[in-house]
């Protein structure tokens, strides 16, 4: 399957387990069924290969979740993982799993920030960082640090469809741009 109908179906799936737990008034119990499953794919890897096995038969792959997760999950989380099994989509499970941990965020008021920075941060900084960003952009925020030397200083944030470039290397190349070509001043 190629990327754009692997990130349609998981989307699909992932909106529709957060959809049936809203409706049921049982989202925060689908979250954390969700990240039992996820912890028990970390621990199992082979239980993710099982599950995406043509060898095997959909029953079985049904009983083997069942006997596993029966009494740790509830029923509407069972019964999604079932469907998934179904329609031959446990190959997909992980990247349901993510994306529906992300919709639940903003389902919570979460906005995720990306920042962009040339050395690695401290933990009080990433948690000063994350702070000061939920206070200016009144929202909680999720913040995703990423280390990139070349740009040699500052930061990039990125969120939603919108980025901040206050690196050194994007002001030297906006110097740079300004003095090569001053007709395109704004």
């Amino acid at each position: 399957m190629n990327s754009g109908v692997v990130a349609r179906l998981v989307e699909t799936y992932a909106q529709s387990l957060l959809d049936l737990a809203r409706q049921s008034a049982i989202i925060d119990v689908v979250e954390q069924d969700v990240e039992i499953v996820s912890a028990l794919l970390e621990q199992e890897p082979s239980l993710q290969g099982f599950l995406a096995s043509p060898y095997f038969a959909e029953q079985t792959k049904r009983d083997l979740v069942r006997k596993v997760l029966c009494g740790r999950l509830n029923d509407l989380t069972l019964n999604f993982l079932s469907v998934l099994i179904d329609h031959n989509r446990g190959a997909f499970l992980p990247e349901i799993i993510d994306r529906y941990k992300q919709l639940y965020r903003i389902h919570r008021g979460y906005q995720t920030v990306t920042a962009v920075v040339s050395h690695p941060l401290r933990e009080d900084q990433k948690a000063k960082l994350a702070q000061d960003l939920a206070a200016a952009m009144h929202a909680k925020v999720d913040l995703d640090v990423h280390v990139d030397p070349s740009i040699l200083g500052g930061v990039i944030f990125r969120y939603g469809d919108k980025m901040l470039d206050n690196s050194v290397r994007g002001r030297l190349v906006r110097t740079v741009e300004q003095i090569t070509h001053p007709e395109r001043r704004q």
